[in-house]
This record gives C-alpha cells, sequence and structure tokens, in this order.
C-alpha cells in the first residue's frame, strides 16, 4: 500500500511502498518474455567472454594457456544454444513454461561452477563477484516466476442450445 503524505517543504507529494504493493521494476522484470530476454542476453554475454579471450573485461589469459586433453571444453560455447532455446520460447512463455526449469538449472550450474573456481582459487573474487550476483539474480527472478501461484483460467463449457 502506498501512502501520499504532503512534502512541508514544495507541497508536493511523496510516495512510499510499503511491500503490500508488487514492486513495478520487480514485477516488470517477473514478466516471462522479459526473463526470457535477459536470460538470453547473459548466455550471449558468456558467448562473447569465451570468444573475446584477450581482453581483459571479459577474460584474460595473456599469462597462462588453458591446456590438457580436454582444455577446448572450457570455451565451447554452450551460450548459443541455450541463447537460440530462450528465444525460441519468447514466441509463447506459457506454452514454452518448462523453459523456465532449464534456466534455474543453467543460472544454478553457472552460480555453482563460479563458487567451484573461487574455492579452488581458479579465479579472484573480483571476477567471480558480477557473473554470481548477475546469475543468482537471475535464478531468483526464474525461481519466484516457477513457484508463485498462477491465475487459473476459468474452463469455458459450451452452453447447449435449445
Amino acid at each position: 500500500m502506498s501512502a501520499n503524505q504532503p512534502n512541508t517543504a514544495g507541497g508536493e507529494t511523496k510516495v512510499v511502498f510499503t511491500g503490500a504493493q508488487p514492486n513495478p521494476v520487480l514485477s516488470f522484470l517477473q514478466r516471462p518474455r522479459i526473463m526470457l530476454l535477459l536470460l538470453a542476453a547473459w548466455s550471449i554475454l558468456g558467448v562473447l567472454t569465451q570468444i573475446l579471450t584477450s581482453n581483459s573485461i571479459f577474460f584474460d589469459n595473456k599469462d597462462r594457456e588453458i591446456d590438457g586433453a580436454l582444455a577446448g571444453f572450457a570455451l565451447g560455447w554452450e551460450g548459443i544454444p541455450l541463447a537460440a532455446v530462450y528465444i525460441y520460447c519468447l514466441r509463447d512463455p506459457v506454452k514454452h513454461h518448462a523453459v523456465f526449469w532449464l534456466a534455474l538449472l543453467h543460472m544454478a550450474s553457472l552460480a555453482a561452477s563460479q563458487l567451484y573456481h573461487l574455492g579452488t582459487g581458479d579465479f579472484s573474487f573480483e571476477s567471480i563477484v558480477v557473473p554470481l550476483a548477475g546469475s543468482c539474480g537471475l535464478a531468483a527472478l526464474v525461481f519466484v516466476h516457477i513457484f508463485s501461484p498462477k491465475e487459473v483460467q476459468p474452463a469455458t463449457t459450451p452452453q447447449p442450445s435449445g
């Protein structure tokens, strides 16, 4: 519930959100199509990070090389098919509601991998803070969307003519 209180300095009205009303920004971000666009953008950003390996903003590997028999998997561009799925599901998010379970798994695995690499010392905290915050934020949006009560549309039954 918002309360309009007069401001004594200029006579203007001030709106105060008390928590009873939904937050307009959060309501906007929880729209299924907006969430799918954010998920697609996050996946594409992950691919750009893997493509631009000599850029210090994304990934800096000048000092050491990624080596090993299976090291190519580290930069596999797996975000491309995920972004394609999210963009495909933009057409009808209600019909493709299961994509949000995929998104929750995707964001949870990203967050887990970032915490793992922080724990092993592969990357510093500064290197994972933004990806971890973004993954956890998107996971929270998707989690709330999946488990929030949905409005049930009443079934229409044909009326007998007569």
